[in-house]
């Protein structure tokens, strides 16, 4: 199971080891674990106001897809919800042969951005060799490029995503934010954090109806898992967007965001336990923080270290992907190759590396080094 509570965890089991106290710590045991669900129901209250809210400005608007528009060209509210499912493996075989399961096949991981208002999920499926990481720098990437290339045009976007502080609850995240709004991408944005334990949300959902298709489908390549997420609902509610293919073409840039933001930005204090942040254009470099939703008033922090110095309105360097190393491309070659079905499918994702030959010249050159023929005289 995952998704476990360990606050819940930790509360429960204290109320259950005080049968024998007395009733005042009984009471003050049983006052934490309610005041711990009640932020929980507070927090989860606010992620379904939002989506209600959206799903109304929808309805009114008329809008049915994700797709490309202008930054600013809709004057309305709208609400996303981002966060990474399991990563899965290929080629997968539904009748799964025995030795594969002692290996390790090609990696995918899965980057989803989820409108519950259409509702309508975009799925970043990211091969290995693209992925140097799952940190900030690749979700601010992943999300930079939904909104460019999917967003609906909203003025004020309401976020939400858990826990994690590697990859949303962090400064860059935060600076990336503060920059949209500073250069009218936005002109609002409300980023929103579950709590911890309690995250399941519309991301998980459409990650699983891809996981139930992908479970009954012979997949060989990356083209394949696309086409499973595409065909996973009747009113697609999934689509896939490839970050890139096997050979190394780039179709979703990564950029070095994090030494981007460094100059010109500082660090939020007491961010983990923050659940609320607001960021406004008429607050050029401001966030306004609250411990919960419920808070009347906000605290607002300057997070530009000179408010006269912004950084760049474009886009910072791309961060190439890292390709797979001839240790793994080996791998994939001598142990992985015969399980895709197809000789097309083989070469796309299991090619024979091109250092494989060099290294069998040099390995039989060594050999005759190491042991020279012996003449006939000697």
């Amino acid at each position: 199971m995952s998704d476990l509570c360990f606050e819940c965890q930790k509360n429960n089991h204290a109320i259950f080891r005080s049968a024998n106290l007395p009733d005042i710590v009984k009471s003050a045991k049983l006052k934490k674990q309610e005041e711990h669900l009640r932020i929980v129901n507070l927090e989860r209250d606010r992620y379904r106001e939002q989506v209600r809210l959206s799903k109304e400005t929808v309805a009114r608007e008329g809008l049915t897809v994700l797709r490309r528009n202008p930054p600013c060209s809709r004057n309305l509210s709208m609400h996303y919800s981002f966060d990474f499912a399991q990563q899965v493996h290929f080629p997968f075989n539904p009748y799964q042969p025995g030795p594969i399961y002692f290996l390790t096949p090609r990696k995918c991981a899965i980057f989803g951005v989820c409108c519950e208002a259409i509702p309508q999920q975009i799925n970043f499926f990211i091969d290995e060799g693209m992925q140097s990481s799952k940190g900030s720098n690749a979700v601010i990437s992943y999300m930079h490029h939904f909104f460019a290339h999917y967003g609906l045009g909203e003025t004020d976007a309401d976020l939400h995503c858990d826990n994690c502080s590697g990859q949303n609850k962090n400064k860059f995240m935060l600076w990336y934010l503060c920059w949209r709004t500073m250069y009218l991408m936005h002109r609002s944005i409300t980023l929103n954090f579950l709590i911890t334990g309690h995250t399941k949300f519309a991301p998980d959902w459409c990650f699983g109806l891809f996981k139930q298709k992908f479970r009954r489908t012979e997949v060989n390549t990356l083209a394949d898992i696309a086409d499973v997420a595409n065909k996973s609902t009747l009113t697609d509610v999934n689509r896939a967007q490839l970050v890139g293919n096997e050979q190394g073409d780039v179709f979703v840039n990564a950029y070095n965001w994090q030494d981007f933001f460094k100059a010109y930005f500082k660090p939020l204090n007491g961010i983990k336990s923050l659940h609320s942040l607001r960021f406004d254009c008429r607050h050029p470099g401001v966030v306004f923080t609250k411990a919960t939703s419920d808070q009347k008033e906000e605290k607002a922090v300057q997070l530009l270290k000179d408010t006269n110095v912004w950084p760049p309105r474009e886009h910072p360097p791309v961060v190439p992907p890292p390709g797979l190393d001839h240790t793994r491309q080996k791998y994939l070659f001598e142990k992985i190759r015969d399980f895709c079905s197809t000789e097309e499918s083989k070469e796309i994702v299991c090619p024979k590396p091109a250092l494989v030959v060099e290294d069998a010249v040099s390995s039989s050159n060594e050999d005759e080094a190491s042991h020279p023929k012996r003449g006939r005289h000697q």
